[in-house]
């Protein structure tokens, strides 16, 4: 085969799981071929169960000036929870193994709050500098291409998808574990918005069904404990512990 044949066969690139899935797991097939002790060690694995809730108050955020465009996710490049059963890292767990179950029920009667979005999931905590985003929640069919940080452009019509969505990392920063969010609600307008300068102003009198409000936040964790992240239109409940399946 000459040089210009093999330019031209195409590469299909990997996944990002399951080239993970081959790295963890490279250590034990050291093992098992007599290497030498002294490998770096396997990760520790961890259940990571979150709730996402909206405040209901009428007047929650409005003292607040929010940006019609916050920029979104970079969803593209995170990486979707592996099915149930699946026993790959970033696996779903069922709802019956839920462990903040009571916490989404005391949210639902609960006067001024409503549960959004529940997800649970397995993996290893890796080092912060290689481990992956994973997706949290559905995206609307107008939610932008990778690179770019525009809000979907359907805001005068109704969006598919969940209510929020967005990217989630567990991972470990030194002898610590660190967990960043990054999501995007699905709210009412708000009244007062700061307009998108790179949008051309809307014409006649449409007015948005809804807006986006985006949560940024990163911070080192205790497992076992309840973590909760905020904003004034929506939180987060956060729940890492050690996996009893690895």
């Amino acid at each position: 085969m000459n040089a210009r044949q093999h330019k031209d066969i195409p590469v299909k690139p990997l996944n990002p799981v399951l080239l993970l899935t081959a790295l963890l797991l490279a250590p034990l097939h050291a093992v098992a071929a007599g290497t030498p002790a002294g490998s770096p060690p396997m990760p520790n694995w961890y259940d990571v169960e979150l709730i996402v809730f909206g405040y209901t108050d009428p007047s929650a955020g409005s003292l607040e000036t929010w940006p019609v465009n916050p920029g979104m996710p970079d969803w593209s490049s995170a990486v979707p929870l592996t099915p149930n059963g699946s026993g790959l890292p970033y696996m779903q767990l069922a709802p019956s193994g839920f462990q903040l179950a009571g916490d989404w029920r005391k949210l639902a009667h609960a006067s001024g709050y409503q549960p959004l979005l529940q997800v649970a999931w397995t993996q290893p905590a890796i080092d912060r500098a290689s481990a992956p985003f994973v997706r949290i929640g559905v995206p609307p069919p107008a939610a932008p291409a990778a690179g770019t940080s525009s809000a979907p452009a359907a805001a005068t019509s109704a969006a598919p998808g969940t209510p929020v969505y967005g990217t989630a990392r567990l991972s470990t920063t030194g002898p610590y574990l660190h967990f960043d969010l990054d999501l995007v609600y699905r709210g009412a307008p708000a009244k007062v918005s700061i307009p998108d300068a790179s949008q051309p102003p809307a014409s006649g009198n449409v007015a948005p069904l809804f807006q986006w409000y985006r949560l940024t936040q990163d911070r080192r964790i205790d497992a076992g404990k309840l973590n909760y992240f905020d904003q004034p239109l929506f939180g987060v409940l956060l729940l890492v512990t050690p996996s009893k399946g690895q």
